[in-house]
């Protein structure tokens, strides 16, 4: 076991929500003592408090309000959106002032290592600094897709996934194949191997995780075998996808559907993936998560 016991999430909105219930979990076990939400209000979290969560509010331009925050903490997870050289910078620096052992950085998503452009260039950079600059041991983690976030109702007709009434638009050719893993499998995940493995396994570690690894196609093909359903089938050329990042660099959902129809989307090879760090996990699949939401 790591021996960490106390812990700190920055951004308990939406992925961080899921963590923070795993690591709740683990509290009420007696594994972990203590679970800090980071948050810049007081209110908002009061169902994860009647868990036994406690909101610590943290001023992000501060580094006395981030040190003070951190303070006592052991491990600090952050899922914090935007660029990771940003808030999630000033609490690196911050924990490593308050002592804190370990920084999970706000990867969760495609491989970044060596990548050079973009929000993962960041990622990437951000690592580095942690590591030669900041001199604080991180584990991150590579997950792929949110499985249950992009195939919501709403969000999935927007990527062009319309199961309600029969019509899919897949962006880009959508042979490539992409890791996924919901929200809650990567909760259960991070807050396992934080808490059960040593800690010579987690430091200056990756961790390429999956629930499952397929593409846009073979979901559609697994869809209408599962559900007897059919479907109308059509394909939003790359060129579309590139032309509107181009227009807006910032687009960063966009910037994703290109990476994954480019072959960027998967985790790592089959042969680095740490799914086995968890005998237990049993992810869910994507074709699972899709039923649930729209049935058989």
């Amino acid at each position: 076991m790591s021996g960490y016991k106390t812990f700190a999430v920055a951004g308990a909105g939406g992925l961080g929500r899921f963590v923070v219930e795993a690591l709740l979990a683990k509290k009420n076990e007696g594994t972990i003592s203590s679970v800090s939400i980071l948050s810049r209000s007081s209110s908002g979290h009061d169902d994860l408090v009647a868990k036994g969560a406690k909101v610590v509010v943290v001023d992000y331009s501060s580094s006395s309000s981030i040190k003070s925050a951190v303070t006592g903490v052991d491990v600090v997870v952050s899922t914090l959106s935007g660029s990771p050289l940003g808030p999630q910078l000033g609490l690196a620096t911050g924990a490593k002032a308050a002592g804190v052992k370990l920084f999970v950085p706000s990867e969760f998503g495609n491989a970044t290592d060596g990548a050079t452009e973009g929000f993962w260039g960041e990622k990437d950079a951000f690592k580095k600094k942690l590591k030669n600059e900041i001199h604080l041991p991180y584990a991150a983690f590579y997950t792929g897709g949110f499985a249950d976030f992009l195939f919501q109702k709403g969000l999935a007709e927007v990527v062009g996934f319309d199961f309600t009434n029969g019509k899919i638009t897949v962006p880009g050719e959508g042979t490539s194949p992409i890791s996924w893993t919901t929200r809650r499998d990567i909760g259960r995940f991070v807050a396992h191997v934080l808490t059960q493995l040593p800690k010579e396994k987690l430091e200056w570690r990756i961790f390429r995780i999956e629930g499952d690894r397929t593409s846009f196609n073979q979901i559609i093909e697994d869809y209408k075998a599962r559900s007897g359903k059919n479907v109308s089938v059509a394909h939003r050329p790359r060129s579309e996808l590139e032309e509107k990042l181009t227009k807006d660099p910032s687009d960063g959902f966009t910037a994703v559907l290109l990476s994954w129809d480019k072959g960027q989307g998967a985790s790592g090879k089959p042969e680095e993936l740490a799914n086995s760090e968890f005998p237990q996990w049993k992810p869910k699949k994507v074709i699972d998560v899709i039923l649930e939401v729209y049935g058989n």
